[in-house]
């Protein structure tokens, strides 16, 4: 998995985490069990459902040790040399 992600729309936040989770080779039940969420929940944020509770995708980023910025357009560039991956190419 290469980092920094661009994350442009809840749909590819899911696939960041769903990538993180498999790579940690944990299950969605698993993930449930150590955040206190269900699967049906993890099964909805992998999907990138738009009306997710942000708090609780926030003990998912935790859980799989991954981190969010907000930063705004020159800040990303210095920072990271103008290099971020995105989804969308």
């Amino acid at each position: 998995m290469k980092y920094p992600y661009l994350i442009r729309m809840p749909k590819y936040l899911g696939k960041v985490i769903k990538a993180a989770r498999k790579s940690k080779k944990m299950t969605q039940r698993g993930l449930a069990n150590v955040t206190g969420t269900s699967v049906k929940f993890i099964c909805e944020v992998e999907r990138g459902k738009e009306s997710v509770q942000v708090d609780k995708v926030f003990d998912l980023l935790r859980a799989l040790s991954l981190q969010v910025y907000v930063t705004d357009k020159l800040f990303k560039e210095e920072a990271t040399g103008g290099k971020t991956f995105d989804f969308l190419g």
